[in-house]
């Protein structure tokens, strides 16, 4: 009896704090629990956390020159130009990156000291900001949501701190992981925005074959990138396909 309660009281508690969001990816009005702002806030309170877990480098410039400029510019090149994008560089020897709701994005130095080209970071960059403007990491909170949030925060303790327990909870969820498919648009998304922004989308090709030869020829750096995600050919096959269309729209 007592589950049930909490079931319907977990239930209720989604329904009244529905609302719609317009996504530019798709195209269509979306149901969701949290709102723009609720994203923002959640992406605000995970970048505490983690400019509290790791080490953040000061200046990103002393590890990739232009760093900086190739951000900006896909940031104003994307499917959200509303929203306020924050780029950080965490100092480790992991070749990964990722990204959090709300416009946050994260790019580990391992993965900068192997890439020598300002077309491959805007496409990994594109990539991330791709995740953020379909709301990948949203949509799989959302679908968590019944696990995530202690019944206590949901019934009694109001929203900024089921938010700050979102995002503790969200912290140990492998950073968000992807489905196969949410990769593959968000790679698609990547090299539009390259492309958008001035870059050449072959990037991301040239970038998945670095890793590959990485994989291969030095097993023992940590290629954090590429775990768990589509198998890295497929995702060259992608490429060329989107490549060929971005090229054909611009004659």
């Amino acid at each position: 009896m007592k589950r049930t309660i909490i079931i319907f009281s977990v239930l209720a508690f989604l329904l009244s704090g529905c609302s719609t969001y317009y996504n530019p990816v798709t195209g269509k009005q979306e149901k969701t629990v949290y709102t723009e702002q609720d994203e923002i806030d959640l992406g605000i309170a995970l970048d505490n956390k983690i400019c509290r877990e790791f080490k953040i480098v000061e200046n990103p410039e002393d590890v990739f020159n232009g760093f900086s400029q190739i951000c900006a510019r896909i940031a104003r090149n994307n499917d959200r130009k509303n929203l306020k994008f924050t780029f950080r560089v965490i100092e480790s020897k992991e070749v990964n990156a990722f990204s959090v709701p709300g416009g946050f994005v994260y790019v580990y130095t391992g993965l900068l000291k192997q890439i020598d080209s300002a077309d491959e970071i805007a496409c990994v960059i594109g990539h991330e900001i791709g995740h953020i403007c379909n709301r990948d990491g949203i949509h799989r909170l959302e679908k968590q949501l019944l696990y995530s949030i202690p019944s206590g925060i949901l019934l009694g303790s109001g929203r900024q701190k089921a938010l700050q327990q979102v995002a503790d909870t969200v912290f140990t969820l492998s950073m968000l992981s992807y489905s196969r498919s949410q990769e593959i648009q968000a790679d698609t998304l990547g090299m539009k925005y390259a492309f958008q922004s001035g870059y050449n989308p072959r990037g991301m090709i040239s970038f998945f074959k670095k890793m590959e030869q990485l994989e291969k020829n030095q097993p023992s750096i940590p290629l954090t990138f590429l775990k768990d995600h589509p198998e890295t050919k497929e995702r060259i096959k992608n490429a060329q396909q989107v490549i060929e269309k971005l090229e054909s729209e611009k004659r």
